[in-house]
């Protein structure tokens, strides 16, 4: 397992995004540690979590911080189960597949349910 990639700074015409559900692990300096989320920065396909975590040092009673990559395996959200959402899938040649592909790239499996009323349903499930 490796450890989440630190960042020196997000890139320019990067959008800033408040953090919900900020509480994570991060996998830093071989060991997952506590963290939390101040915000996202996102550039195209690309998400960066500036956040804070526990120090790995443990005398250091305070939290470091730094900006780091987010790609679903290195930074995790810390409270299961995750709640599920349904999610609406836009139509067209390629749509879905792609959705469903970034999806579970960042960690989300994402699986068809039949609804009762008629009608396929899309399930997101962290």
């Amino acid at each position: 397992m490796y450890d989440a990639r630190p960042l020196d700074h997000y890139p320019s015409g990067s959008h800033r995004i408040e953090a919900r559900d900020a509480w994570v692990w991060i996998r830093h300096k071989g060991a997952w540690r506590k963290g939390a989320i101040h915000c996202w920065y996102v550039h195209g396909d690309t998400w960066m979590a500036w956040m804070q975590h526990e120090d790995p040092t443990p005398d250091v009673p305070w939290s470091a911080w730094g900006l780091y990559l987010y790609d679903g395996v290195t930074i995790r959200r810390r409270h299961t189960p995750a709640a599920i959402a349904r999610v609406e899938v836009p139509a067209g040649p390629d749509g879905p597949d792609r959705i469903t592909a970034r999806l579970r790239d960042t960690g989300y499996t994402v699986e068809p349910r039949h609804h009762l009323a008629g009608g396929d349903r899309t399930l997101l499930i962290g």
